[in-house]
C-alpha cells in the first residue's frame, strides 16, 4: 500500500539500508514514541522547520539547485545522498503529505498496513522554488492536524499503529 496516488515520476533507487541500521532506527522510533509527548514532538518538528526556513532566508552562499553529496548518516541510503537543497525540501513535502494521511486514518480508527514504495518519495530533479511555498503549507497543515488531535478533537494515543514495510527497490 502506498499513500502516493499521483503520477510522481521517480527514478529507480537503491534504498536498502543495512539490516542492523533499520533495526536500530526502529528501536529508536519506538522508544521515542514512548517517552516523548505529542506536544514535545510537535515543538521539535516546528523548531527543525524554523531552522530550515532561516537557512533558506539567510544563506546565499550556496546554490539551492546544485546537487551535492552529503556525508553518510544513519538512516540515509547511498542513493539518497546526492540531492540539492530544493530536492530535499520536495522530499519532505511528499513525506509530510503522506504522514498527514496516516494521521487522519489512525484518528478515524483505520489501521493502515502494507508496503510503502520508497522510490515514490524521491524528489524530481527539476524541482523549482515553488516547492518552498508548498513546504511551508504542508508544515502548517501538519502542525494544525496535530494540534486538532491534541485538543481532544481526535485521538493520537490508542491501540492502532501504522504498520508498514518499506519495499526495497
Amino acid at each position: 500500500m502506498s499513500f502516493r496516488n499521483d503520477n510522481h515520476d521517480s527514478s529507480p533507487l537503491s534504498l536498502v539500508l543495512p539490516g542492523t541500521e533499520r533495526a536500530a532506527l526502529s528501536v529508536i522510533l519506538n522508544i521515542s514514541s514512548v517517552f516523548l509527548s505529542e506536544r514535545n514532538l510537535l515543538r521539535f518538528f516546528r523548531w527543525e522547520t524554523r531552522k530550515l526556513d532561516r537557512l533558506l532566508e539567510a544563506d546565499e552562499s550556496y546554490d539551492v539547485f546544485q546537487v551535492i553529496k552529503i556525508p553518510r548518516v544513519i538512516g540515509v541510503s547511498e542513493a539518497n545522498r546526492n540531492w540539492s537543497v530544493l530536492m530535499v525540501i520536495e522530499h519532505l513535502c511528499l513525506v509530510i503529505e503522506d504522514c498527514r494521511k496516516a494521521i487522519v486514518a489512525l484518528s478515524d480508527g483505520v489501521e493502515p498496513r502494507g508496503e510503502i514504495d520508497l522510490s515514490l518519495y524521491a524528489p524530481s530533479t527539476s524541482v523549482g522554488f515553488d516547492v518552498i511555498d508548498r513546504f511551508e503549507h504542508q508544515v502548517s497543515c501538519f502542525c494544525q492536524d496535530i494540534q486538532t488531535l491534541m485538543k481532544g478533537e481526535g485521538e493520537l494515543s490508542g491501540g492502532l499503529v501504522f504498520l508498514i514495510r518499506a519495499s526495497e527497490v
